[in-house]
């Protein structure tokens, strides 16, 4: 069996070299910073580097994506609040068409003539306040003849759609003298004739259609008027655009509907005289602002919002000074707390690198430290384990050294004159075979080799081979002894034959069988030894069918058979331990009156051993 000594070595000198090796890894930079200088810059490249890589992303970029992120959200706020806009006038201009096409209406408008208190009178409100329900506080139906004869009203009929005072081409308020000679039939839909209405709204757009007879001859004029509340509480519901502008290219003139009181031509506006005459759908850049276009289905109008950079930019500034901020005060905080930190740190490293040296020369009983860092925590109570484990080997190695000379003790006393016992043994066989006994000469031969196995200590190791001999001269004694009662299975796997263990781990394992398992049972008896190796592990297993023993009969931990009766189990699972250490497993199953088991496993390769 081989010394230990090496391991020993190998495991006093680890801490020294692991920390070496470690340190030597580093650069040379890194090997000499002092643990302030390393955690400053731990703590810079934390908090420092991200907030320097964000500001300069910031700072280089800023400009490009706050410009490609405001045309975007512009422009995807005018296309929706274009699509409401467009949905409020086509419902209104669908119902001038149900109004201008009604025949009450168109019979009242041939006649010319409407008395208050007259059914048509009442059946004609009753109408518009049906066209009209549920929008009578968003707009306004108004009904006028081209004599002023007939005006109707949801609210205080407008004066300026009067015919009798207002009917020349160059009244700009009004929606009929502007659109006289246009559109004969469709829906006109202006925004020029903003205005504030009798009942205190504001028009801020207006939907025209003629009123024909059968035959086509125009008799009057359907108006509604849109008031600011209807397409105001429609659009810029985020609150994201400075301005939404409703834009009539035809006459030049625009209206804001955010900004409602502020309406007129194109020169009140000045961003709009960036648009050049092209109406088309584009965003554009004027000054500070992002402007969107987009012209509004069915009409010539078309609709335009805006967003200021200005607090965009004030913002992003005010963003990277913070940042700039963050650095100086993290810079300060970093060099403070990487001084607390490394005040704290220092000294359980001095304590451990103290108990290292110790052990480095040679005292294993250097007094435990416990951190109240758990991290160093950790790292001692390491450490400590190590300690222990080189004590603890050490005491291995020891009490190996001591089974050795004990075993070679015995040795020596187990042959002293063993040439008599084999001469004595040659006579009896001599005899027998004189006398025909072959059971006793087969006795004698197999007990011969018993006796030179246990004597021959030359050598403390045998193949697993010839542990199966020894077992089957063995076995071959007590089959001669107890006849057909005993059935023995053997079975060595061929890649085991060759394994090298400690002599006798096996025969007195059989013996114990026999002697305590077997022999106070009645009727057959069976044996089986087999050895196998899977996954570069060998497996022995020893079963019989005995009388088994009860739970308890031994302890859990077999190393307290030290001092019992069971000193043959004890022996073998010790020299195992010693062999193999941990690697090695051992176990004892058995019930009463169905046999025992035992199990035992360990490495074919030495190199596995502890």
């Amino acid at each position: 069996m081989q010394k230990k000594f090496p391991q020993i070595e190998v495991l006093a000198l680890s801490l020294h070299c692991r920390y070496t090796t470690f340190m030597n890894s580093k650069p040379y930079f890194w090997r000499n910073r002092t643990l302030f200088g390393r955690l400053l810059i731990y703590f810079l490249i934390v908090l420092i580097v991200p907030l320097g890589l964000f500001s300069a992303y910031y700072a280089l970029i800023r400009g490009r994506n706050q410009e490609r992120y405001l045309t975007e959200q512009t422009m995807n706020l005018v296309i929706t609040d274009a699509a409401k806009v467009s949905s409020v006038l086509e419902s209104y201009r669908h119902k001038a068409y149900q109004l201008s096409t009604d025949p009450l209406i168109v019979r009242i408008m041939e006649e010319d003539k409407l008395d208050a208190n007259s059914h048509e009178s009442r059946d004609l409100y009753q109408l518009l306040f049906s066209v009209m329900r549920g929008d009578t506080y968003l707009a306004s139906a108004n009904i006028v003849s081209n004599a002023g004869r007939v005006r109707v009203s949801t609210h205080t009929f407008p004066e300026v759609y009067d015919l009798r005072y207002h009917g020349n081409d160059w009244d700009m308020n009004s929606i009929i003298s502007q659109n006289a000679n246009i559109s004969p039939t469709a829906s006109i839909v202006s925004i020029r004739g903003h205005r504030m209405a009798e009942n205190g709204r504001q028009v801020v757009a207006s939907i025209l259609r003629r009123i024909y007879d059968s035959e086509g001859t125009n008799l009057g004029y359907l108006v509604i008027d849109i008031f600011a509340e209807a397409l105001s509480s429609l659009v810029n519901t985020e609150r994201l655009l400075s301005d939404v502008l409703l834009i009539d290219n035809r006459d030049f003139y625009a209206t804001s509907l955010v900004h409602t009181d502020h309406y007129g031509t194109f020169d009140k506006f000045p961003a709009l005289s960036q648009l050049k005459g092209d109406y088309s759908r584009r965003t554009m850049q004027t000054g500070s602002s992002i402007v969107s276009l987009l012209p509004i289905q069915g009409t010539n109008l078309h609709l335009a919002g805006s967003v200021s950079a200005a607090p965009f930019q004030e913002s992003l500034d005010r963003l990277l000074y913070a940042f700039t901020l963050t650095m100086a005060v993290g810079t300060l905080l970093a060099m403070g707390l990487s001084f607390l930190f490394s005040r704290s740190i220092a000294q359980p490293i001095r304590d451990l690198a103290y108990r290292m040296g110790e052990v480095e020369r040679g005292n294993l009983q250097t007094k435990e430290v416990k951190s109240r860092i758990w991290e160093f925590a950790q790292l001692e109570h390491s450490f400590n384990i190590m300690v222990k484990q080189i004590v603890s080997l050490l005491e291995l190695t020891r009490e190996e050294q001591e089974k050795l000379s004990e075993a070679e003790r015995k040795a020596l006393e187990s042959q002293m004159n063993p040439h008599f016992l084999f001469n004595t043994l040659n006579t009896i066989k001599a005899l027998a075979r004189l006398h025909g006994e072959e059971d006793i000469y087969t006795i004698t031969v197999k007990l011969g080799k018993l006796l030179r196995s246990t004597i021959d200590n030359h050598e403390s190791e045998c193949t697993l081979e010839q542990s199966m001999a020894l077992i089957d001269s063995y076995l071959t004694i007590q089959r001669l002894r107890f006849g057909s009662k005993l059935k023995v299975q053997t079975y060595l796997d061929p890649s085991c034959a060759s394994i090298k263990t400690p002599k006798l781990i096996i025969q007195p394992l059989v013996e114990n069988a026999i002697i305590h398992g077997l022999e106070p049972k009645t009727g057959e008896w069976t044996l089986s030894v087999r050895i196998v190796k899977l996954s570069s592990r060998v497996f022995i297993t020893i079963e019989d069918n005995g009388v088994g023993f009860a739970k308890g009969t031994l302890p859990d931990d077999l190393d307290e058979l030290a001092n019992s009766t069971h000193v043959g189990v004890y022996n073998v699972y010790r020299r195992l331990f010693l062999t193999y250490g941990k690697q090695m497993t051992f176990s004892l199953t058995s019930k009463v009156g169905e046999g025992t088991t035992v199990n035992i496993s360990f490495p074919d390769d030495s190199k596995e051993r502890k």
